[in-house]
């Protein structure tokens, strides 16, 4: 009875020693990781310089002088309509029964 355990355990323990990480798997998923890791700064740097370009360029518009703003974007009369007051939302709810 022993000695057939014994026997079904060395076959276990065999397979599951097929499916062990050698010392050169570790050594690429340490090198992956490593790629991985640099991607995201990478990714992360690209993220910053283009987040300050496009808050720069916002400051930079939003504080142009005022005759330079108007210069830009002239306003045709004939589509400027007058201003109407706004109109009341109405919202018809029935009665509970």
């Amino acid at each position: 009875m022993d000695s057939e355990r014994l026997a079904a355990l060395e076959a276990h323990y065999a397979g599951l020693a097929a499916t062990f990480a050698t010392r050169a798997d570790i050594e690429a998923l340490r090198a992956e990781m490593h790629k991985m890791s640099a991607e995201g700064y990478r990714w992360m740097v690209a993220s910053m310089v283009g987040m300050f370009l496009g808050f720069g360029g916002l400051y930079f518009a939003a504080n142009r002088p005022q005759d330079v703003r108007a210069a830009a974007a002239p306003v045709q009369p004939a589509l400027v309509q007058p201003a109407q007051a706004p109109q009341p939302i109405i919202i018809y709810v029935t009665p509970p029964k």
